[in-house]
């Protein structure tokens, strides 16, 4: 892993707390602009500033801000650990509109698991018609940086982004092509599919006595209209997982 300076660093904790610059400095004392200066490598905050620092964007911070070189614990991918930015940014908002998950789930037209799941992390990357609807019920915009944190995360280059959808939810599944993972309570995958239609292939797997929870619990997928490049990548991630993909290993419902 290569070496993240400083400034990145800190500047990733805060996203991942979804602060803002301008929250962060006024617990500081400073200016926004002060923190953009920190996160660009412009200037650097004194001691006092960075034991600030570490009570405000917590232990993970805490590690980032002293030293530019990983440790090996976070080499190992702590940084990954938790709610997603998003996540962290959607209770943020949710709480401070004194709204329950259910009152949003309601007013969104999304379902109460779904907000669960992004909360909690497990969804860390939702379709895009389901990030609307949370803005439109919250009334606010999800900040760019984080949505370009969230994006950054799930861009597999040269084939698209990976989203996540809830399997059990009709409304969530996607009607696109694609490629798709389907994965346990323990979020081991255990099936990879491809199909013209997402949302249809899903249907057909609906009723098998494997498609229920806990053995399928959540699903992502990476939208591919080709079909032969589907079937390739799909081909390349089932060989790839080898024997932790239970079901295709069994050749069930193929």
């Amino acid at each position: 892993m290569a070496n993240i300076s400083f400034g990145e660093r800190m500047r990733r904790a805060r996203v991942k707390a979804a602060w803002s610059q301008a929250e962060v400095g006024e617990k500081l004392d400073v200016t926004g602009a002060t923190i953009g200066n920190w996160e660009k490598g412009k200037t650097s905050p004194d001691k006092d500033q960075k034991a600030k620092l570490r009570a405000v964007l917590g232990m993970l911070a805490a590690n980032a801000l002293d030293s530019a070189k990983p440790s090996e614990d976070e080499s190992a991918g702590r940084e990954d650990e938790g709610p997603s930015p998003l996540g962290t940014w959607l209770n943020r908002a949710r709480l401070g509109r004194k709204m329950t998950v259910a009152e949003l789930a309601h007013v969104s037209g999304l379902s109460a698991p779904a907000i669960y799941n992004i909360e909690s992390g497990r969804i860390a990357n939702p379709r895009d018609e389901t990030t609307r609807r949370l803005e439109k019920a919250l009334g606010t915009t999800i900040p760019v940086e984080t949505k370009n944190e969230v994006r950054e995360e799930a861009e597999i280059e040269g084939v698209g982004e990976f989203k996540d959808f809830l399997p059990h939810d009709d409304e969530d599944r996607p009607a696109v092509g694609g490629v798709y993972v389907l994965y346990d309570v323990a979020e081991r995958p255990v099936y990879v599919g491809e199909g013209g239609s997402i949302k249809k292939r899903i249907r057909d797997h609906h009723e098998k006595f494997w498609f229920k929870s806990p053995i399928v619990e959540s699903a992502a997928y990476v939208q591919i209209e080709d079909e032969r490049l589907r079937r390739k990548v799909e081909a390349i991630l089932i060989r790839f997982l080898k024997s932790n993909a239970v079901i295709n290993k069994k050749n069930v419902d193929r």
